[in-house]
């Protein structure tokens, strides 16, 4: 069965979700039962068994010229089944469609933006969904509830096994190359977000409830700079800064770290709850979204909505009987993640849509949506 992925996240960001890609097309390689070719619009992940196809990059403009000309590559490579990195589509090649998350949708984005309604095309051509939580296929089927329950499943990211304990000299040579002196919580991904749906302004409003300095904020990633809405509420003593690491490092500091905190609103998933989980880290996440989902109960849990509970909990945490508790646990509890299951879903689903599309199932639809997107090519937007 031929496979045809598109790499266009590649060219937007390398994080989360091309993780998820690189992770899982390297087992859906190993399958055998898929000839799988990639559109390379830039910076896609070289992986042997993968025949790259040079492809244009996407500018979020000219999005049905960009179906006609995947099309075209679909009929010349005689394409069997497509899926993209990020909401680009065919006009008549079947596609599952990997749906992340509704944050859009949720937190009040403008959905008017073009690469929004991409995504809102995108979900209205696929005829199936790989959902990477079970709340995110609630969502999905709560926003389009023309979606078929059955033509929606779930598979969850996996545990990279990078993220794992590491040996203690690696951590302290982590710890002097970046002058982590003293104990340290970690903050990873963006800190201000729309609708600040990223909740970071609860784990900041609990350290200024803190009047103990013997300890230090590291944030990994997010945005370059850290705000100063932030850096007012740090208590005087205590070290707050930002920095850029590789997978690699970011292993070695949540094996350091007191605790991962991510108060965030909404997750599609949360993958850095599981990867610090992973490295023996414990976390303070909320139940909202997929995260509850993601941290089982390996974490501690808050609401979300009180600075008073996430002072509490920085405090607990910082026991070593309950932090021992929390490691434990979540060495447990990531064991059932894996990419390699999640790759095996991927495959069932494309298989099923194969065998659905050579039963004649789509025909009359690709026809009708062939047409709509050609009239929408000729239209000068």
């Amino acid at each position: 069965m031929k496979l045809l992925v598109d790499g266009v996240f590649f060219q937007i960001n390398n994080t989360g979700i091309a993780r998820v890609w690189r992770s899982i097309l390297t087992y859906l390689v190993a399958r055998g039962d898929l000839d799988i070719y990639m559109l390379d619009r830039g910076n896609s992940p070289v992986i042997a068994g993968i025949t790259y196809i040079p492809f244009p990059t996407n500018l979020f403009y000219y999005c049905a010229d960009d179906s006609i000309l995947i099309q075209r590559i679909c009929d010349h490579y005689g394409i069997e089944v497509f899926t993209s990195t990020y909401y680009t589509t065919p006009l008549s090649t079947p596609m599952l469609l990997m749906v992340y998350d509704m944050i859009p949708e949720l937190f009040d984005f403008d959905m008017m933006q073009r690469g929004w309604m991409e995504k809102d095309t995108a979900i209205c051509f696929a005829q199936k969904y790989l959902c990477i939580s079970e709340n995110t296929r609630y969502d999905l089927l709560s926003f389009y509830p023309e979606i078929l329950p059955d033509k929606a499943t779930v598979a969850y990211c996996g545990d990279d096994t990078l993220f794992t304990v590491r040996p203690t000299q690696d951590v302290v040579a982590f710890q002097q190359e970046y002058g982590l002196v003293r104990p340290y919580f970690l903050f990873v991904g963006s800190r201000v977000q729309h609708n600040g749906y990223k909740n970071s302004q609860l784990f900041f409003d609990a350290l200024s409830q803190n009047h103990s300095a013997d300890f230090d904020v590291f944030c990994v990633g997010g945005e370059k700079e850290i705000e100063a809405e932030v850096l007012a509420r740090i208590p005087a003593g205590v070290g707050c800064r930002r920095v850029a690491l590789s997978d690699e490092e970011l292993s070695l500091a949540y094996n350091g770290a007191i605790a991962l905190v991510y108060p965030s609103l909404y997750e599609g998933f949360g993958m850095p709850v599981i990867e610090a989980m992973a490295s023996g880290c414990p976390v303070i996440t909320t139940h909202h979204g997929s995260l509850a989902e993601a941290a089982g109960d390996a974490a501690c849990l808050v609401s979300g909505t009180s600075v008073e509970e996430m002072h509490d909990a920085l405090l607990r945490v910082r026991q070593s009987g309950y932090r021992e508790t929390l490691r434990r646990k979540g060495l447990e509890h990531v064991k059932q993640f894996s990419w390699e299951k999640m790759a095996d879903q991927v495959a069932r689903d494309l298989l099923v849509l194969h065998d659905e599309a050579r039963q004649g199932l789509y025909d009359r639809f690709f026809q009708r949506w062939r047409q709509l997107r050609e009239v929408q090519a000729s239209v000068d937007f």
